[in-house]
């Protein structure tokens, strides 16, 4: 059997002024992101919105035939 990927999900978690969640995901991702990249481009998105970053969540999509 043969685990073939189909898509990688990043849900990014930002908090705003009044300590309210603020999600921003990401599909079609690259199959295996690394920490390193995930933490800085949350660090960027932060910039671009001017929510803080808390954390993200990486789910993968495969099939297996």
């Amino acid at each position: 059997m043969q685990t073939n990927w189909k898509k990688t999900t990043i849900t990014f978690i930002f908090i705003d002024d009044g300590d309210h969640p603020v999600k921003i995901a990401l599909q079609n991702a690259i199959s295996t992101p690394e920490a390193t990249q995930i933490a800085d481009f949350g660090a960027t998105l932060a910039t671009l919105t001017g929510l803080t970053f808390r954390t993200a969540t990486v789910s993968t999509q495969s099939t297996v035939a």
